[in-house]
């Protein structure tokens, strides 16, 4: 039986340098200095742009295809949706927004914000009352083709009780 055990180390072997992966894939590269610098200005866009009540610049800080997830409602999926939530809230109050990054890290074309913020909410309509919150956020963001970072992935949520 010596062709059988040599037929089994033979397969073995096939078997084995077949599974072989070679050598390791490479890590994807670390954010570079002008990534961060970007992803930052994609943050303090946002704000500014809440602030302003620019509903057409806070859409534009988030991806074609991205998803919104607001506490107590729906995800957002997609510009439009993401237009409608925005503008209906930018229509109806105006906002104070200021936020703050806690963590940001990333490799290639993907990162991640966690962070806080804290917001006022005034009433247009002065029958009804303004509102105040603060809590956390994380974003994912995705490097665009044209080097700018837009949000893939917006989700924040209160810290107050009564706000979840």
């Amino acid at each position: 039986m010596p062709f059988s055990r040599g037929l089994h180390l033979g397969l073995a072997a096939a078997v084995a340098i077949g599974c072989r992966s070679g050598s390791p894939p490479s890590a994807p590269a670390a954010l570079s200095d002008s990534d961060l610098a970007a992803i930052r200005t994609a943050d303090s866009t946002f704000m500014a742009t809440v602030n302003a009540g620019d509903v057409d610049a806070v859409v534009a800080v988030f991806a074609n295809d991205a998803v919104l997830l607001p506490p107590n409602a729906p995800a957002q999926r997609g510009r439009t949706a993401i237009r409608t939530f925005w503008g209906g809230l930018l229509k109806a109050h105006t906002l104070k927004l200021e936020v703050g990054s806690d963590t940001l890290e990333g490799r290639g074309d993907l990162a991640y914000n966690v962070g806080h913020y804290r917001f006022t909410a005034v009433p247009k309509d002065k029958a009804h009352p303004g509102m105040a919150d603060e809590g956390k956020f994380v974003g994912i963001l995705k490097k665009q083709p044209d080097g700018s970072w837009k949000h893939a992935v917006y989700m924040y949520n209160s810290n107050l009780a009564g706000l979840r």
